[in-house]
Formats: C-alpha cells, structure tokens, sequence
C-alpha cells in the first residue's frame, strides 16, 4: 500500500490487507512501549540500588573527623608527622593530607615548620567523642 487511499473505496481484499497492517502496527507498538517501560524500570532499579549501597558501604566505613593539637618536634617535617595521623580510608593520598593540615594551619605552599610550633592535624575515629 504505497498510495493512502479512502478505505470506502477499498474492495474487500484491500480492507483486510488494510486492518491487517493497521494490527501489526499496533501491536508492534505495544511491544515498544512494554520494551521501553521494562528498560526504563530496570533503569530505576539500578539506579535506586547504586544509590542505597553507596549509602549503606559510607556508613559502614564512616568515622569521626577529630582534629588535635601536635607541637612540632626538632628535625620532624609534615611527611612524618602525615605518617602518624593519617588514614588512607578517608584520603588519597599523603599529598592530599598534608595539603589540608596546610590549609588549617595556614602554612605556605613549601610547608615549613619549625621546632616548637604547634599544629592542628586532623585525624578519623571510630568512636564518637562529645
């Protein structure tokens, strides 16, 4: 059926060739939409499922952030002081640590200290202190 012409002037052959077409594009139809709403809810299950593990495995492996004071030892640097208190759980990386002790203490971009002074290092616990 190449031409639309008036179904009042099909012969009967060409009505039943007509509804049969018109039959199998509906139920091609359904199938589609029965497709694209199992894809769409799969979706929505997946998404709801990432979503409450990651919830789940941050609780699991949550503790406390607690921040306390160290005075600077002679001949001690950030890097040692970085080995004692960080906990590689919560950071990256050793860089990623001294980075923020220097953004708390307001230390330069070489981070330097010196013998006596005192800084705040963060550090994680898994019992919760008030």
């Amino acid at each position: 059926m190449s031409k639309r012409q008036n179904i009042y002037e099909m012969n009967d052959r060409e009505l039943r060739n007509y509804r049969r077409i018109l039959k199998l594009r509906r139920e091609r139809r359904k199938k589609c939409f029965a497709l694209a709403g199992a894809a769409l809810a799969t979706f929505c299950m997946i998404l709801i499922c990432t979503v409450s593990y990651s919830a789940i495995k941050t609780k699991a492996n949550s503790g406390y952030k607690y921040y306390t004071s160290v005075t600077v030892g002679a001949g001690e640097t950030l890097w040692e002081l970085a080995d004692n208190y960080i906990d590689y759980d919560f950071y990256n990386n050793k860089s990623s640590y001294i980075s923020e002790v220097q953004s708390i203490n307001h230390l330069d971009e070489e981070g330097t200290v010196k013998a006596g002074q005192v800084l705040i290092l963060p550090y994680y616990s898994a019992e919760f202190v008030y």
